[in-house]
């Protein structure tokens, strides 16, 4: 059954038995944390799984809480989690001179110069053709730079801001709550065997 309060009590679960109990350090699970929301931010569909478990590892954070926060962006959020990005990144770059504005009825005349993929064939050895191409894949570059600055600088943002709120939220959890001390506890003894 797909209810609010149902999906809330699955995600307090969730954060409190898969999250706040992992035998890691508060550091590493709130980096962890932080690198899935970095990644998710990106314009990285397909590779964010292994692009969050490549990071955690450089980074020494906590490789399996990073990965269920990548699936936020998917075919359903493109648009809500992209378009912002894509907005921030095209403000920040104009700000260092005139970027060109790309809009539905210029990438549609771009697109109509090809008159599909028969087109594309027949006249494959054509200069035109290939000038054509060039054409699209140079707008495509152009908002692919202000997706990926924007991206990058969102991405950042919210990994910092998570890192902080989760890095907060589990060392006030492992101090107040009684499997928490115990847990902290466990830790401290842990690390003091290592050194």
């Amino acid at each position: 059954m797909f209810s609010i309060k149902n999906i809330l009590k699955k995600t307090k679960h969730f954060i409190i038995y898969r999250v706040l109990h992992i035998d890691d350090t508060p550091h590493r699970i709130a980096l962890g944390i932080g690198l899935g929301f970095f990644v998710a931010w990106t314009p990285t569909i397909g590779f964010q799984m292994a692009l969050v478990l490549l990071l955690a590892t450089a980074f020494k954070a906590n490789r399996l809480v990073g990965l269920p926060i990548v699936w936020i962006s998917n075919p359903f959020t493109i648009a809500p989690i992209f378009f912002p990005n894509y907005w921030i990144g095209r403000k920040l770059l104009s700000l260092f001179g005139q970027r060109p504005e790309l809009t539905y009825t210029q990438l549609k005349d771009l697109f109509s110069t090809l008159r599909g993929p028969g087109y594309i064939v027949h006249h494959f050895w054509e200069p035109e053709t290939w000038r054509n191409i060039w054409q699209i894949i140079l707008e495509f570059l152009n908002i692919s730079l202000d997706l990926w600055v924007g991206s990058l600088l969102v991405g950042a943002f919210l990994g910092i801001i998570f890192y902080i709120i989760s890095y907060k939220l589990i060392v006030w959890y492992r101090t107040h709550h009684p499997r928490g001390r115990r847990f902290m506890l466990k830790l401290q003894r842990k690390k003091q065997t290592l050194e």
